[in-house]
């Protein structure tokens, strides 16, 4: 048997004892493999990761491809329809909300029925399917954020979502960045407590 002792930083002895030789020599075979295999793998994770940018930003770039194309600046400038038109829960909800395919053909019944984008709207709305849009701005789930907070406190959406009534096709114009965020609290004299958006 091997008895040990060590001395903490307190100077107290503390008593190691029972600990057999097999035990610490597999002991330490162990925390060397740990080692070794969290080293290969923070350096397969790098090349790993390296390898995947060019498919991520290949997926970056299919973001924008929606399944119907909706011409935010028509809807916006030329019509002069205001974002909570169709993003109807974004002053009484966290979620801004996508329109439903209701709400897109109660317009679209009637207004350039017979447009090729305007049937495939309407195919969604007689399939009673919903139309698979694909989100632009997702926050991580570690973030809590709530479109009801900011539009109540007077914050413009375009200064998140960019001028969205000169875009055809809505795209992400500023980082959502955890720092971009927190210095547009600190410009409006808002709260920075990690549990405003974190909880």
């Amino acid at each position: 048997m091997i008895r040990a002792s060590l001395r903490s930083k307190n100077g107290m002895v503390r008593l190691l004892s029972g600990i057999g030789p097999f035990r610490v020599l597999i002991g330490l075979a162990f925390a060397l493999f740990v080692g070794a295999t969290a080293s290969v793998g923070v350096r397969g994770s790098a090349q790993q990761a390296e390898e995947a940018a060019p498919v991520a930003n290949e997926i970056l770039e299919d973001l924008t491809t929606q399944p119907i194309d909706f011409s935010h600046h028509h809807h916006v400038t030329e019509i002069g329809l205001d974002c909570q038109v169709c993003h109807v829960y974004a002053r009484r909800s966290p979620v801004a909300g996508i329109p439903s395919v209701q709400r897109c053909a109660g317009c679209h019944e009637q207004v350039l029925a017979d447009a090729p984008e305007i049937q495939r709207l309407l195919e969604f709305w007689e399939n009673e399917a919903p139309i698979p849009w694909v989100r632009v701005h997702d926050l991580p789930d570690h973030v809590r954020f709530s479109h009801k907070r900011h539009v109540l406190g007077g914050v413009n959406c375009a200064e998140c979502h960019g001028d969205v009534g000169q875009m055809e096709s809505a795209v992400q114009v500023e980082s959502l960045s955890m720092g971009w965020c927190l210095s547009c609290h600190e410009e409006r004299e808002a709260s920075r407590d990690c549990l405003i958006c974190h909880y």
